[in-house]
């Protein structure tokens, strides 16, 4: 796959020095993926894909033109680049031209494979997991993928990259209960199917009986799930772009307090654990582990470039070629694990998962988002019962400066409301603002 990845990349960057760009970067991938879903304890769709495609940055003057090929035949090369160049006359010109890279990077080889067979003995045991603690249905999806990505500059750089990623989801449901599992990896023997499915079957069952609540500030330890959550806005935040377009409550914070001393928030594309791991990002440079919060301060942005260069320092490995993005976030795990935090709770609400987090403003960091699958009140260090209908509408540099404890344990996390691969703990904030949602 490499000699093909590189013939295609060679055609599309000599066609466009030969249409007359100055520079030019070539990212030419292939990716198989399946997805099987399941339902009712069964599976229901499978459904698999390969797809080979081009990105490509070109500059003329001023003028970067962003294109994408997947018509890789030679007459389909020929039009996509001839579209590229039709539309350079409408692009405005760009305040940052950089330099394109031309370092050489060695070839990350990956070894791992997409084996329906054992995807099947996952769910298997993930749903019988389920249901031997409680559950009484479970519906979830399995994804696998198996990226290789190869880049390839007018300045000469180069470099290969093969990835694997692995995700199993599952809700189980108890009567009115639901709880969500989940485990991640870039190995399938790293899985755990069949502790996501006990997961999700525990706080299934506990779910079943509700207690009476009322709005109000609560002590809330915040689970690995939603917490990804919350830090994937952090990393969101964290992005120049964002910070140059107005839409960060991060903005200005640089070498100032947002946290306790105790949290520590990094993105690292570098980790060979990390889902989302490469060897280089878009522009051809290295990535790196950036601290993003070091110690409870805001220490950097993420940048691309063109970034970097508006900011006045340098490149973290970041790019994106518009804006620059985290490769996989991680918070530094703490000293006491999750159940003795809830152990030593005198009084206050645990929260497994969330979905549909919304900002009221980007700006400030006003939020609000919907609990779902496992909330708790917790009393001197026991649950009590289920609540139903908790919205939390807080603030998230609010919620940072609150935090008290980070657990131990970590997990990764990566979902469809947890888009940024996120290794993180459990923590406990203080003063978190719950409502009830609308109905409740």
């Amino acid at each position: 796959m490499k000699e093909r990845l590189f013939e295609i990349g060679d055609r599309v960057l000599k066609g466009f020095l030969s249409m007359g760009a100055d520079q030019a970067i070539v990212i030419p991938s292939h990716v198989d993926r399946i997805m099987v879903r399941f339902s009712n304890n069964k599976t229901t769709v499978v459904q698999n894909w390969s797809m080979m495609g081009i990105d490509a940055l070109a500059v003329f003057g001023k003028k970067k033109i962003i294109t994408r090929l997947e018509d890789l035949s030679e007459d389909g090369i020929r039009r996509g680049l001839e579209r590229a160049i039709k539309s350079a006359p409408m692009v405005a010109d760009s305040e940052t031209i950089t330099e394109v890279e031309g370092t050489k990077f060695p070839d990350r080889r990956c070894a791992q494979a997409i084996e329906p067979d054992r995807i099947g003995g996952c769910i298997s045991s993930c749903v019988g997991a389920a249901i031997r603690e409680g559950g009484e249905r479970s519906a979830g999806i399995f994804n696998a993928e198996v990226r290789k990505v190869a880049i390839l500059t007018s300045s000469g750089g180069e470099g290969y990259d093969e990835r694997a990623a692995f995700e199993l989801n599952v809700r189980a449901f108890a009567g009115e209960g639901s709880g969500q599992g989940l485990s991640c990896a870039t190995e399938m023997r790293a899985l755990d199917a069949e502790g996501a499915g006990r997961r999700a079957g525990m706080i299934a069952r506990m779910s079943r009986e509700n207690v009476n609540w009322s709005e109000g500030s609560y002590e809330v330890i915040f689970g690995p799930i939603i917490f990804a959550n919350l830090i994937e806005r952090i990393g969101d935040a964290s992005s120049a772009f964002s910070v140059e377009a107005g839409v960060s409550f991060l903005a200005g914070k640089v070498g100032e307090r947002v946290a306790p001393e105790t949290l520590t928030i990094e993105d690292d594309g570098s980790d060979p654990n990390g889902l989302n791991s490469r060897t280089f990002d878009d522009e051809g440079v290295a990535v790196r582990k950036t601290a993003i919060v070091q110690g409870g301060r805001m220490a950097s942005y993420l940048h691309n470039k063109s970034t970097a260069k508006r900011f006045g320092t340098c490149s973290t490995g970041n790019a994106g070629w518009v804006a620059p993005s985290p490769w996989n976030l991680k918070v530094l795990p703490g000293e006491m694990n999750m159940d003795e935090m809830i152990r030593d709770l005198r009084r206050g609400v645990y929260v497994v998962s969330n979905w549909y987090t919304r900002f009221q403003n980007y700006a400030t960091g006003d939020f609000s988002t919907i609990c779902r699958d496992g909330t708790f009140l917790i009393e001197d260090g026991e649950v009590k019962g289920a609540l139903r209908g908790v919205r939390i509408s807080d603030n998230m540099l609010r919620i940072l400066g609150s935090i008290r404890q980070v657990s131990s344990d970590r997990s990764w996390v990566h979902w469809w409301e947890v888009r940024t691969p996120s290794l993180v703990p459990a923590v406990l904030a203080s003063g978190v603002m719950l409502t009830k949602a609308q109905g409740s």
